[in-house]
């Protein structure tokens, strides 16, 4: 695996995205692709911390949208099946991206694409990957 300008592996850096992702430090985990993108300039490595910053945005915005509608807990008989059902939620989401970010951490350890489902599209198309048909993600020769 390919060292950086600071004597680091990129795969350290992009294992490192996932962890943070999954922590939620947002602030943190886009100190750390500042680093990667304009610093080291690693196409590789930029794309699997986009993927994380993914992760961590799509848990961020269903936590917070839920917070949003809090007030259906206040109603008497709502309430208690409105924290049951953003609980199960909230939960299920956190066990999604728990396993994401496991997947990308080994594969990225590995060498590998972390390939997140919606997120490697969004790296490609930031990075303006051409896909095999000749177009780029969108639809320009």
């Amino acid at each position: 695996m390919e060292k950086g300008k600071f004597g680091i592996r990129m795969c350290f850096y992009t294992a490192l995205a996932f962890i943070l992702a999954y922590l939620g430090y947002s602030t943190i985990l886009f100190l750390l692709a500042g680093v990667v993108i304009f610093i080291e300039k690693n196409e590789w490595a930029g794309r699997q911390i986009i993927q994380a910053i993914c992760l961590c945005f799509v848990s961020s915005v269903v936590h917070t949208l839920l917070n949003m509608v809090d007030l259906i807990s206040r109603i008497p008989m709502l309430g208690g099946m409105w924290y049951i059902g953003t609980s199960l939620v909230e939960t299920l989401l956190s066990v999604l991206v728990l396993v994401f970010c496991i997947v990308g951490f080994l594969n990225n350890i590995k060498g590998k694409e972390a390939n997140i489902i919606g997120a490697s599209k969004l790296a490609d198309w930031a990075y303006d990957i051409v896909r095999s048909d000749g177009k780029n993600q969108s639809g320009n020769v």
